[in-house]
């Protein structure tokens, strides 16, 4: 089967524009993998007829869905991420019921919009307290119904309050199955007994037991299509999860759909994210909440008033490259504070390595890659240049040249931790996994700390299944991030926060610890 480089390009801009998942560039077999299938259940014999068919046939929105659901790995379970979920129970969801109990006592909320043409909702004029929660990219429901749970846990006199709890995907099949409510053991491992008893049928007449969801949480949550990149965002929540949907986006998208969130929430609301995305271009918009191990965003505004509610309008249009802009100015500098010394004169090469890193967050590799070149001629002792262009070569699949690039960094300084760090990045790329882990040891005998290392090394031995070793590295990664202040960006990380990487070191800690 031939896939024509035009059409790789075609068939990855059309889905990236349609539902915001991203291949990088040396990850496009992935794609092609998927598309063969695709083809196969069609009966479809050249990729050129499988994009026609996909972009123009009468059936190209059901066959797109289905690419989706295929795209998409659904891996969830109740009380995913369990820390969120007791942040969601103590702290979260009280402050909002004292406020709703504040704001409605016997009277009605007083509705507020600039524009005379906004529709007022019932539910904003009702006389009950209002609860109105969105779970978006839901998958096959164990997110929403676990929201549910701890809703009615939480308000004993539920039947006084109006609660609305949404839950939306763009994956048909996960939609279909979270609606029947049916899930394996697997699934409720996490779900505490009481809460099993309460909350679920045991079903042992199969082969293996199930467990259906009880009809009073069933009923609690409603199930939408909804594509995060092509629809409108419903608005006037408290509550928002969307966690582990953005990271299949473009950055340009996942900008653009956490301002929409934003419009979403009330002011005052709270919007919880997954283990691997953070908000650190948003700190004007929100204000990161760390309670007890669980990283969540508030929505801040001057004040919130206890009698009144609004709703926003639809976020301003993003200026991305600003944003990308102050992104890769906090990576340069932190990146030169650790390895420059007095090597270089700041002000002019701090602009290029900065250029460097926003031309390569925007994947103009060639201007990246030219930035690159004049600041090694420039800087010729500066280690930063070779490690930018190195992985800028990763990204474009050229291994050779990347380690090319390492190499002359080490021969400038063999004590330079990153660079084995990046060798083991690259190895791991070429498969050769005992490589990947001698170059991530090296790195840690010159850094101890490295925390890239640690959790590099840790991903390295979950997929090997050795289980202790790669717990044990994920909670050396969180000793080494330990130092840092949450918001604080991590060396060669690609923008990642110490909180963010906390995050997925606790995720995959509590994952395998169900394994």
């Amino acid at each position: 089967m031939f896939f024509s480089e035009e059409l790789n390009l075609k068939l990855k801009n059309f889905i990236t524009n349609r539902s915001g998942l991203y291949f990088r560039d040396h990850e496009i077999k992935n794609l092609q993998d998927v598309i063969a299938k695709r083809m196969a259940v069609r009966g479809l014999d050249s990729v050129f007829t499988y994009y026609t068919y996909l972009t123009s046939s009468p059936e190209r929105e059901e066959e797109f869905r289905q690419l989706l659901n295929a795209l998409t790995v659904n891996h969830t379970y109740f009380f995913r991420n369990e820390s969120q979920f007791k942040a969601l129970r103590e702290k979260v969801l009280p402050e909002i019921i004292q406020r709703k109990l504040t704001q409605f006592g016997n009277r009605p909320p007083v509705f507020e919009s600039t524009d005379n043409s906004q529709n007022v909702t019932t539910d904003l004029l009702a006389r009950k307290p209002t609860l109105r929660i969105w779970s978006a990219g839901c998958s096959s429901g164990e997110e929403p119904y676990s929201i549910a749970m701890v809703v009615r846990d939480i308000i004993p006199d539920i039947e006084n309050w109006d609660i609305h709890i949404l839950a939306t995907d763009a994956a048909t099949e996960s939609l279909d199955r979270a609606q029947k409510g049916v899930f394996n053991a697997n699934a409720v491992k996490l779900v505490p007994k009481q809460c099993l008893e309460r909350y679920f049928d045991l079903d042992t007449s199969g082969h293996s037991k199930s467990y259906a969801v009880k009809n009073d949480i069933k009923e609690m949550v409603h199930f939408v299509f909804h594509n995060l990149i092509e629809d409108e965002f419903p608005q006037g929540f408290d509550i928002i999860f969307c966690r582990n949907v953005v990271i299949y986006f473009e950055f340009e998208t996942i900008v653009n759909t956490m301002y929409k969130f934003h419009s979403s929430l009330f002011d005052g609301g709270y919007l919880f994210i997954g283990y691997s995305e953070n908000l650190h271009f948003m700190r004007d918009k929100f204000t990161m909440v760390s309670w007890d191990e669980a990283i969540y965003y508030r929505k801040e505004t001057a004040s919130v008033s206890p009698v009144t509610l609004t709703i926003e309008h639809p976020a301003e249009k993003v200026d991305l490259e600003e944003i990308i802009e102050e992104l890769s100015r906090c990576e340069a500098k932190v990146e030169l504070g650790i390895i420059s010394g007095k090597q270089i004169t700041p002000g002019n090469a701090e602009e290029l390595i900065t250029d460097i890193i926003k031309y390569t967050h925007l994947k103009k590799y060639t201007q990246a890659l030219a930035l690159a070149e004049e600041a090694i001629r420039l800087y010729q002792n500066t280690l930063e240049p070779y490690y930018l262009a190195a992985e800028i070569y990763i990204n474009q699949g050229n291994f050779t040249a990347a380690k090319g690039m390492l190499m002359s960094a080490l021969r400038l300084n063999p004590l330079f931790a990153a660079a084995h760090y990046l060798f083991g990045c690259v190895y791991i790329e070429e498969e050769e996994p005992d490589k990947a882990k001698e170059s991530f040891r090296k790195a840690l005998y010159l850094d101890k700390d490295f925390s890239l290392a640690h959790f590099y090394l840790a991903n390295l031995y979950r997929t090997e299944d050795s289980l202790q070793e790669a717990i044990r590295e994920y909670r050396n990664t969180l000793k080494g991030l330990s130092k840092y202040s949450l918001d604080a960006i991590i060396a060669y990380s690609g923008g990642f926060s110490v909180a963010t990487l906390a995050n997925i070191c606790r995720d995959n800690i509590e994952r395998l610890k169900m394994e």
